[in-house]
């Protein structure tokens, strides 16, 4: 239950807001998270080893960067592990320099995360605001205040 209130009370520091900036190809480092815009070709190249068709724009991983030849590490489904824990499926996707006709590189944006956290915690103290001057008068209702009468049951007692 502990972990639970923690979670809860970690979660508005968790969530963000992010953007994707545009960076070069050939110094993308590795293991960052970008979106990579592709070519109509390299886009029916790929279909098959990630299972879908049409996908222009691929989100995933930088696992090699060779110059601007690169390979993604790119999700292309789900499997049930064990148990009820789900294991995303990741795909390694290689890419050729001219392949890619975008770079996009995926950062949290400091101003927007701040305002939905500000907005999150307003939000808390209005409603918590609201709710103590919410003017809970109680109404004793018809009949006497003092309430019913208490009826006293013997009990037989045993002395020894």
């Amino acid at each position: 239950m502990s972990t639970l209130k923690r979670s809860l009370f970690l979660s508005p520091f968790l969530v963000g807001c992010y953007s994707y900036t545009p960076i070069e190809t050939s110094s993308a480092p590795v293991g960052t998270e970008v979106r990579a815009h592709i070519s109509g070709a390299a886009s029916d190249r790929i279909a098959p080893i990630i299972g879908s068709f049409n996908t222009r724009v691929l989100t995933g991983k930088i696992d090699e960067n060779n110059s601007g030849n690169m390979t993604l590490q790119v999700q292309s489904g789900a499997v049930l592990n064990t148990g009820t824990a789900i294991a995303p499926l990741m795909q390694r996707v290689p890419l050729a320099q001219g392949d890619v006709t975008a770079l996009e590189q995926r950062r949290l944006d400091v101003t927007k995360t701040s305002v939905f956290v500000g907005a999150i915690g307003a939000g808390v103290a209005l409603a918590a605001y609201f709710a103590l001057n919410a003017g809970g008068h109680s109404d004793p209702g018809p009949g006497d205040p003092g309430g019913p009468p208490i009826n006293r049951i013997p009990v037989i007692r045993f002395r020894f």
